[in-house]
């Protein structure tokens, strides 16, 4: 197992920066420990995820603390327990950007007292990556001491002001789990002080983020030099997930923490029923960790990973009838103005049935979101992707990759018999292995680099003229039990025969999207692709 120097080493850290954050750090939980309780055995995990907090900045500067969270996720270290590791994982996401806890599989992994001390320990990191914001390690922290309803910052140094000013603007998370407010004070200056949650300089009360603060931009240290100069001159690393070589599983479980982060983010905006678009993400982000599971099968435990999809597909399958409907409803609405001046009233009246159908469906899909059953689900699936247990890590993506693509692919193919299907379920059928072959594609496209883009594309394209006429064939389904109310049934007529149209016009186009993912051209890029893989 790597121990932190080693991984110091290899992703190329700023060790100076780094040893400067873990020294501020340290010094924050010392003076703090007493007043907040903090246990002794959490200082050695405040400064492994100080030390380790950029550990990403050299593979992906704009989402280092992700990239971070999966290395530390991914290596052994110091022969943490998988507890502690979760916690120094969720230190480094959450050490910039705004604080979602509840996106974080790292965090959604831990019990209550874990996930306490996980963020607990990401506050203090937080001030105290904010004090050495100059990237100068000039800062120094004299003393903290008592103000008010929270505490000061004493601080010395050239920077310090400048320093002082980004630790009291990522004081969010600090306010939230403490309790307290900070300010900071140079020393022989006046104080600057956090704003309050909620007031109209602060961030909204309940949402943990890092606030602005008025000055130099994070790319650039106050004098202008720009924050990172020796890696970026060094060059940024290509993802070790990527490379042939790596294990299939370790790729597999950074894409599992990637989709479920999307997942937990549209579900975010679904419960706030925000635009329509929201309940979409959420069944993509289903179909996207679903597939990933199927292709994670042969390489974990036999059976191991059954539950997870059928749980997945629990969540898809109250999902799908609001989205059917939101898809229904939009395009009722592109099209009303076409329909016969007569059949008007009667579009009113079916779109406020279709209203109350989305109504009923929006609440049985909230009611599943907040269950009991689906939080201990996300806490069983976040500690699969997030521990090694059951995993063989001995397949590496090169000995699988190719195979399994071109077995998607020709399972693809194979649904043309001289010609292709015409029949609704068919077709479906047919959509289904184009979207498993794109997302198969997906799954490896950091491996098979930017000519994936080149495959990806056309498939695309074809999955989504499919899928529109998927989309008629549910709105014949929705709108079967309208047909002959007599308010809203000659708008069921008027709307079916424009649709009708579509896809008679659909159909028509169709072979011609088949040629670009069947021919030649598209074939060799395929195969190309493919050669890149050993």
């Amino acid at each position: 197992m790597p121990d932190v120097e080693e991984l110091l080493e290899t992703y190329r850290v700023d060790v100076a920066h780094a040893r400067q954050v873990a020294d501020l750090a340290l010094a924050l939980f010392d003076a703090v420990a007493e007043r907040y309780e903090l246990l002794p055995a959490q200082r050695r995990l405040l400064e492994i995820g100080a030390l380790l907090h950029n550990v990403g900045m050299t593979t992906d500067p704009p989402e280092h603390h992700l990239v971070g969270r999966d290395i530390v996720l991914n290596q052994g270290i110091d022969d943490l327990s998988p507890r502690e590791r979760a916690i120094v994982a969720c230190m480094v996401a959450f050490h910039r950007k705004k604080v979602r806890p509840e996106l974080e599989p790292a965090y959604l992994a831990l019990g209550r007292r874990g996930q306490r001390d996980a963020l607990r320990l990401s506050a203090i990191l937080r001030v105290a990556d904010g004090l050495d914001y100059s990237q100068s390690q000039t800062t120094r922290l004299l003393a903290v001491t008592p103000a008010g309803d929270g505490l000061t910052l004493i601080l010395s140094g050239p920077y310090a002001a400048e320093d002082g000013a980004r630790a009291i603007a990522k004081a969010d998370l600090w306010r939230k789990v403490f309790g307290e407010s900070l300010q900071a004070q140079v020393e022989g200056a006046e104080a600057t002080a956090s704003p309050a949650p909620g007031s109209p300089d602060g961030p909204a009360a309940g949402d943990v983020e890092e606030a602005e603060a008025t000055i130099a931009p994070e790319s650039e240290t106050p004098d202008g030099s720009p924050v990172g100069e020796a890696e970026e001159e060094a060059g940024v690393l290509d993802p070790w997930y990527a490379d042939p070589e790596a294990p299939l599983a370790e790729l597999g479980r950074v894409l599992l923490r990637r989709h479920l982060r999307r997942l937990r983010l549209a579900e975010r905006q679904v419960r706030a029923d925000a635009p329509i678009e929201s309940v979409h993400d959420l069944r993509v982000a289903t179909r996207r960790l679903r597939a990933t599971l199927r292709l994670l099968t042969p390489i974990f435990a036999p059976g191991g990973l059954r539950a997870y999809g059928k749980g997945l597909r629990r969540l898809a399958g109250v999902a799908g009838p609001v989205r059917d409907r939101d898809v229904l409803l939009a395009d009722l609405a592109e099209r009303a103005p076409a329909l016969p001046e007569e059949a008007q009233p009667a579009v009113a009246a079916l779109n406020e049935r279709l209203h109350e159908d989305r109504d009923k469906a929006f609440t049985a899909l909230i009611a599943f979101l907040e269950s009991d059953a689906y939080a201990e689900f996300l806490r069983e699936f976040a500690t699969l992707m997030n521990e090694p247990d059951g995993w063989d890590d001995r397949p590496r993506v090169c000995d699988l990759a190719g195979s399994t693509i071109w077995r998607h692919y020709e399972i693809l193919r194979a649904h043309d018999h001289g010609g292709l299907p015409e029949d609704t379920a068919e077709l479906h059928a047919m959509r289904i292995d184009g979207k498993r072959l794109r997302y198969v594609l997906e799954f490896f496209a950091e491996t098979l680099g930017p000519r994936a883009d080149e495959v990806i594309k056309p498939l695309m394209a074809f999955q989504d003229h499919l899928g529109v006429l998927n989309d008629i064939s549910v709105a014949r389904h929705l709108l079967a039990p309208h047909a002959d109310d007599p308010r809203a049934g000659p708008a069921v007529a008027a709307y079916l025969a424009l649709r009708e149209q579509q896809a008679a016009q659909l159909g028509a186009d169709l072979p011609a999207r088949w040629e670009k993912l069947t021919g030649l051209d598209y074939r060799r890029d395929l195969a190309a692709c493919l050669v890149g893989l050993w």
